[in-house]
């Protein structure tokens, strides 16, 4: 796997302690019912930068957000999700849980306050939607 993507454009090194993770099962919020191209575009990717240039910032926007999918995980990435729709409805009203296949990319735990699930997705420079197996979409109830 490549990932110039990643590595060009800064001196951060996004990739330290990340790796590749066929194995475990993850979800992200959807803005419709449909899995597309756009839900897996980073900030980086649509030329949006952080306010604050550190590599923290600027790797969390070169990353895709997601959350590893565990039982006991599950309600407080639903209330954050549901929180974050009621915030700003646009964000989505649904949930993709998902597992990476070989050569996606790289994974790399980054918690955050309050969500200890949190993960950012690196994509391979050959990354597709198909490097995805859907595993459901589910619509906040």
């Amino acid at each position: 796997m490549t990932f110039e993507k990643i590595t060009n454009d800064s001196e951060c090194d996004c990739l330290n302690k990340s790796s590749e993770n066929t194995t475990n099962e993850f979800i992200r919020k959807l803005g419709k019912p449909l899995l597309e191209d756009k839900d897996f575009v980073s900030y980086w990717e649509r030329n949006k930068r952080p306010l604050i240039d550190d590599c923290k910032n600027i790797c969390s926007f070169k990353g895709i957000s997601m959350n590893l999918y565990k039982n006991e995980y599950e309600e407080q990435i639903l209330n954050k999700y549901k929180t974050t729709m009621n915030i700003n409805p646009k964000k989505g009203s649904h949930y993709l849980k998902f597992k990476l296949l070989q050569g996606a990319g790289n994974v790399k735990h980054t918690p955050e306050e309050n969500d200890t699930s949190h993960h950012d997705f690196f994509k391979s420079d050959d990354f597709k939607l198909e490097n995805i197996t859907v595993l459901e979409i589910v619509k906040f109830a």
